[in-house]
C-alpha cells in the first residue's frame, strides 16, 4: 500500500521529467516545410535554401513539399490546420495570408500562425512589354490618363492584383487587370506582347529584360542594390511602397521550449554565408528577421494594406 502511494505520488513528477526530456530531445524525427505554391518560384526557391541549413543547425532532414493552388490558399490552409509540435512548419509570401483572409472565406486568419523568421524583402514592380512605348511612368501615366481603360495589366496571385488596383488608384489610371494563374503564364502573356504591362515582383527582372521588357519602377522604399538603374515609384512621385517578404511560420499554438529551439536555430544559420550567397544567386534579395522584428514589421505592413484591400473589394471579388 506504502509503495502504491509513493508511485501516485511521484507520477505528476515523473509525467513532467518525461516532458522535459522529450522538449530536450526536438526534434527527433524528420521536418516537413509546407510552401503553398509550385516548385520553382520564389517561395519555393527560398524555403528551399533555408531548409538545407535548418536542417544542419538541427541535426534532422527538414523536407520541402509543395501543395500549390487557389492561389496560395490550399497550403496556408493546410499549415494552420497542422499539429503546433514543431513538426510542420511552413514557408510563403507575406501578404498573401493576409489578403486571403480579407478577400475570401478562408479559414485561417493572421493570427492562425506564429511567425518566426523573414528572410527577404522583394518589391513589386511595373514592366511593360516589349513592343510597348512605354519606358518611365511619366509617359505610362499621361497615356493611361489619356486613355481610360485601354491598357491592360496581368497579375497573378492575392499581392499581384493588389498591387495593381494600388498602383492604378494612385496614378489615377484606369487600368483594365487580368488575372493568370501563375507568373509563368504572367511572363509569357507579357514577352508575347498579349498584355501592356505586368505587375510582379522585382525577381521578374532579369527574364524580362532580357526579352526587351521594360521595368517601369519598383514600389520600394529605396532602389534596390541588384537592380540600381530601375527607380522607385516614390523618385517618380508616386508614393506606393508594396512588396512581398517570405516568412517562416509554425502553426499557432507551439510549446514555448521547442520555438525557441526553432528561433535559436535559424538566427544561428541567419548569419551563414553560404545561405546568403544562395539568396543573392537566386536574385532574391536577402534581408532577415528574427521572430521579434517580423511580428512588429508585419502588424504594421497590415494597417498599410487594409485600406487598399477596403477600398478595391468589389474589384478584388470580381476577379
Amino acid at each position: 500500500m506504502k509503495a502504491n502511494l509513493m508511485l501516485l505520488l511521484s507520477a505528476p513528477f515523473l509525467v513532467a521529467a518525461t516532458s522535459a526530456v522529450q522538449a530536450q530531445d526536438y526534434p527527433t524525427k524528420n521536418i516537413q516545410i509546407i510552401v503553398p505554391y509550385s516548385a520553382g518560384g520564389g517561395g519555393d526557391t527560398v524555403a528551399r535554401i533555408v531548409a538545407d541549413r535548418l536542417g544542419e543547425e538541427l541535426g534532422q532532414q527538414v523536407n520541402v513539399v509543395n501543395r500549390e493552388g487557389a492561389g496560395g490558399e490550399i497550403g496556408i490552409d493546410e499549415i494552420a490546420r497542422s499539429e503546433a509540435d514543431g513538426y510542420t512548419l511552413g514557408v510563403f509570401g507575406y501578404p498573401d495570408n493576409f489578403v486571403l483572409e480579407h478577400t475570401r472565406d478562408t479559414n485561417f486568419t493572421f493570427d492562425s500562425f506564429d511567425y518566426l523568421a523573414a528572410f527577404d524583402d522583394m518589391p513589386m514592380g511595373v514592366f511593360s512589354s516589349p513592343s510597348s512605348q512605354h519606358s518611365s511612368l511619366e509617359e505610362l501615366v499621361s497615356y493611361g490618363q489619356e486613355h481610360p481603360g485601354e491598357m491592360i495589366i496581368g497579375e497573378s496571385g492575392a499581392l499581384g492584383l493588389l498591387h495593381a488596383l494600388a498602383f492604378a488608384e494612385r496614378s489615377d489610371m484606369q487600368i483594365t487587370p487580368i488575372r493568370y494563374s501563375g507568373g509563368g503564364e504572367l511572363m509569357n502573356a507579357l514577352l508575347g506582347n498579349h498584355i501592356d504591362l505586368a505587375s510582379t515582383s522585382s525577381m521578374s527582372h532579369d527574364p524580362i529584360v532580357d526579352s526587351n521588357g521594360k521595368p517601369i519602377g519598383f514600389a520600394s522604399e529605396e532602389r534596390m542594390e541588384m537592380f540600381p538603374d530601375v527607380p522607385t515609384f516614390k523618385e517618380q512621385g508616386l508614393d506606393l511602397v508594396m512588396g512581398v517578404s517570405r516568412v517562416l511560420v509554425a502553426p499557432e499554438g507551439l510549446p514555448d521550449d521547442v520555438r525557441k529551439t526553432l528561433v535559436d536555430a535559424l538566427n544561428a544559420i541567419s548569419t551563414n554565408e553560404e545561405m546568403i550567397a544562395n539568396f543573392e544567386n537566386a536574385k532574391i534579395p536577402y534581408r532577415y528577421l528574427d521572430d521579434s522584428a517580423v511580428n512588429e514589421t508585419l502588424e504594421k505592413s497590415n494597417s498599410v494594406l487594409m485600406p487598399v484591400i477596403e477600398n478595391n473589394l468589389d474589384q478584388i471579388n470580381g476577379n
